[in-house]
């Protein structure tokens, strides 16, 4: 077996030497996966919270590393929490951080899930905050313009066809109409948010596992 001190500590450990820098640079992930923190740990603790319920870990150290999760997100919260490129992404980040702060038990979080369904479902429940800001944005801004038709509801504007002055119009009727287009576009988030909540947690890898975990109760844990 080749010396392994100067390679990668997580993946090189038959490479006598660690990587360039320049790859090592361009693997790393944590500048942009950082943004995934809240939703990797909130998967985790749903994962564990399962791995405990079904037996596969023991309810003590399920519990242990749930409060050692919600420290970790704690950390990052308050810009506390010390991100390593060299653990490449958020994932190994949050792990690493959890071993340190709890011991062995963090070992078992990863127990009957792979980084395959672990990152698809954080990049779902990711995506899903952001449909459901861009919903509230949208409804807020929508308010605000029925506000504006209300107070205009009398004023009379012109209304123009292919650049042209075309029909007397009110100005509560030419607010009213970008309501109902950003109204189709609120549709639109709303039909994409319902159509990516799935939860993959289960897969694994590929194909599943042969643990037998609940995969209900982790979707239902997480909404």
């Amino acid at each position: 077996m080749n010396d392994s001190s100067g390679s990668n500590a997580m993946w090189g450990g038959r490479f006598a030497a660690g990587p360039d820098a320049i790859m090592e640079a361009i693997n790393a992930s944590i500048g942009f996966d950082r943004r995934l923190a809240a939703q990797d740990i909130e998967a985790s603790r749903a994962h564990a919270a399962m791995l405990g319920a079904t037996g596969i870990v023991s309810v003590s150290d399920a519990e242990t590393i749930r409060e050692g999760l919600l420290t970790v997100l704690s950390e990052i919260e308050a810009g506390a929490f010390p991100f390593s490129a060299a653990l490449e992404d958020i994932h190994m980040n949050v792990e690493s951080r959890l071993k340190a702060l709890i011991g062995e038990p963090a070992g078992r979080l990863h127990t009957a899930r792979s980084r395959n369904d672990q990152v698809a479902t954080d990049f779902r429940l990711w995506v899903r905050g952001q449909c459901d800001a861009a919903i509230a944005g949208l409804t807020a801004l929508m308010r605000a313009l029925v506000v504006q038709a209300e107070a205009g509801a009398g004023l009379v504007m012109p209304g123009f066809t292919h650049l042209q002055v075309a029909q007397p119009v009110t100005w509560g009727h030419h607010m009213l109409a970008y309501v109902e287009m950003l109204d189709r576009d609120r549709g639109r988030f709303a039909d994409a948010r319902a159509r990516m909540n799935e939860s993959p947690l289960g897969a694994a890898a590929l194909a599943g596992t042969s643990f037998p975990i609940d995969r209900d109760a982790t979707a239902a844990a997480l909404g």
